[in-house]
């Protein structure tokens, strides 16, 4: 899919708007060859600096086999359309497309296992604004650009 594909949809998903203020959601993972791989829920909070276009965000996922996994973004919008992303695990850092309803949303991450282990995963997340307080996102994880996970997630803002 292309970016520009959603231009003038609406409602417009603004993660500089979307994200500030407190929200929840919940998660799945599955296999690309199907399968539920796990289940998770998310508490999240975010604050504006507006100064600097700056979102800082931390959600915690707590997965179903009972570890959590605590992500604190500093999402910024470095011009119309355009974010980079920064987090403590992270390869580089994240970037960001916006138009419309839409935001594609890429990065590399250590990511966490329930076992302990961590595994550096590629990222590929497009989020979907429903209305001012709800969005979907539809992920895929994968290694060495190979995908092998789609992350179905809802976020709703409290």
């Amino acid at each position: 899919m292309a970016i520009d594909a959603f231009a003038g949809t609406t409602p417009v998903f603004l993660p500089e708007q979307f994200f500030v203020g407190r929200f929840e959601g919940w998660a799945v993972v599955e296999s690309l060859v199907g399968g539920l791989l796990k289940r998770a829920t998310i508490a999240a909070h975010g604050e504006l600096d507006a100064d600097t276009d700056t979102v800082v965000l931390t959600e915690t996922y707590t997965f179903d086999d009972g570890h959590s996994d605590t992500l604190r973004w500093t999402i910024h919008k470095t011009s119309e359309g355009q974010y980079t992303g920064h987090e403590n695990r992270l390869e580089g850092e994240a970037t960001g497309e916006q138009a419309g309803c839409a935001l594609h949303w890429k990065y590399t991450r250590d990511t966490p296992q329930g076992d302990g282990k961590s595994f550096k995963l590629n990222f590929d997340d497009w989020f979907y604004a429903i209305d001012d307080r709800a969005c979907i996102v539809r992920g895929s994880a994968g290694r060495a650009g190979i995908p092998f996970a789609t992350a179905h997630v809802t976020y709703r803002k409290l």
